[in-house]
C-alpha cells in the first residue's frame, strides 16, 4: 500500500512538473499579455489549411502588410455582430497594404464555410480545428482581434469581444504607424 502510495505522489509530482514546464516555456499568453501592456512582440507561426480553396497560409507569406488576424467560431453570437464590420473593414483597406486574416476556431468546414457565405467574408480564412494556434497567441475565447505590422510584430490593441469598425480601423492605423 506503501509502495502504490509513493508511485501515486510520484506520477502526481512529475504531471505537476510537465505542467509547469510547459506553461514556462511556451510564448502564448505572453503575446496578449504583453500587447494589452502596449508592447510589441514578434508574431507567432501560423501556418494553417485554408477554409476556401486548397493549400495553406502562413502569416510569414503576408509579411511586409499590416495584418488583421481575427480569431472567430461560427456558433459565436459577438463574433456574428462583428462580422459585417469587419468584411467592411477588409474591403476598405485592401487596397493600402492591409491584409485581414480569418481563423476560424474550433469549428465544422461545413458550418465556417455557412458563415463566411452568411456574413460576406471574402478575405483569407485559415481552419484550426482543435484551436492548437490559440495558447501561441494567448487567445481565451472567441472573438479576438490582433494587428500584426509589416515587421511581423504583434502590436497594440488587442480586442477580445466584439470588435467594432472604429476598432478596427484604429488598429491598423497604428500597426502602420508601427
Amino acid at each position: 500500500m506503501r509502495a502504490l502510495r509513493a508511485a501515486a505522489v510520484a506520477s502526481v509530482l512529475a504531471l505537476l512538473g510537465l505542467l509547469v514546464w510547459d506553461l514556462v516555456h511556451q510564448n502564448g499568453p505572453a503575446v496578449a499579455t504583453s500587447v494589452d501592456k502596449g508592447k510589441a512582440v514578434p508574431a507567432p507561426a501560423l501556418d494553417l489549411s485554408r477554409l476556401s480553396g486548397a493549400g495553406n497560409l502562413s502569416l510569414a507569406s503576408l509579411r511586409g502588410k499590416v495584418v488583421v488576424v481575427n480569431f472567430w467560431q461560427s456558433s459565436c453570437y459577438p463574433c456574428k455582430l462583428e462580422a459585417r464590420d469587419i468584411s467592411a473593414a477588409a474591403r476598405h483597406w485592401a487596397d493600402k497594404d492591409v491584409v485581414f486574416l480569418g481563423v476560424d476556431a474550433q469549428d465544422l468546414k461545413g458550418p465556417a464555410r455557412a458563415y463566411m457565405k452568411r456574413y460576406g467574408v471574402t478575405y483569407p480564412n485559415v481552419r484550426d480545428a482543435i484551436g492548437k494556434t490559440w495558447p501561441k497567441w494567448g487567445v481565451t475565447g472567441v472573438p479576438e482581434t490582433f494587428f500584426v505590422d509589416r515587421r511581423g510584430r504583434v502590436v497594440p490593441p488587442h480586442i477580445t469581444g466584439q470588435a467594432s469598425r472604429a476598432k478596427i480601423d484604429e488598429g491598423i492605423r497604428r500597426a502602420l504607424r508601427s
